[in-house]
């Protein structure tokens, strides 16, 4: 095979999946699927960046050693999109969590822990008063669990670790997205009136 077919043969099957992946998303528009992060255009052909809405929400105190991972994670999510954004929006987080015992050996240790956390969300105004502006309507539920080793306590307490780690991340993946969400929602309405 010449140079001039490879490069023409090679480069044909390339040229066909992108006119299909085009095509795909051509085709999730008339849907009404829209990307969550992307512009949001107004009736005057201007468009707005959600992003700049994310970034002026701020996180309020959530207390425990769980709320506190939670609360930095939304803090990179939120802030991080958009530094230096003064803020607009309070949101508030309230986290429950619930520990079941999974496993036992024969002489009753412990060997395997479920943890169970829940997430309720509140977002208002910063304003003088607050506004609600959404907020969640069930709460978010993520479980996760660890193994506790025979006699390995660092082990047990670096897996617990991970797992509060793991966990906080759902949480906060969960509400950063339902946040985004409402923000987009309002900014569309906002938009269109």
């Amino acid at each position: 095979m010449s140079q001039a077919e490879w490069s023409t043969s090679s480069s044909e099957p390339g040229r066909l999946g992108r006119r299909a992946a085009l095509a795909g998303l051509l085709g999730l528009t008339g849907c009404g699927f829209r990307p969550l992060y992307g512009p949001v255009s107004a009736l005057d052909g201007g468009t707005g960046d959600i992003r700049a809405e994310l970034a002026a929400v701020r996180v309020g105190p959530i207390f425990e050693r769980q709320g506190q991972l939670l609360r930095r994670n939304l803090l990179r999510k939120f802030e991080d999109s958009a530094p230096g954004t003064p803020g607009r929006y309070l949101l508030q987080v309230w986290v429950s969590s619930g520990v079941e015992v999974l496993g036992y050996r024969r002489d009753g240790t412990i060997t395997r822990v479920r943890y169970t956390a829940s997430g309720n969300w509140n977002l208002t105004t910063m304003g003088t008063p607050p506004q609600t502006i959404a907020a969640s309507a069930i709460p978010y539920r993520t479980l996760d669990s660890f193994n506790i080793p025979d006699l390995q306590f660092f082990a047990a307490d670096s897996a617990r670790d991970a797992m509060e780690a793991r966990v906080a991340d759902d949480l906060a993946e969960e509400i950063f997205r339902r946040v985004a969400v409402e923000l987009r929602r309002r900014k569309e309405s906002g938009a269109a009136a």
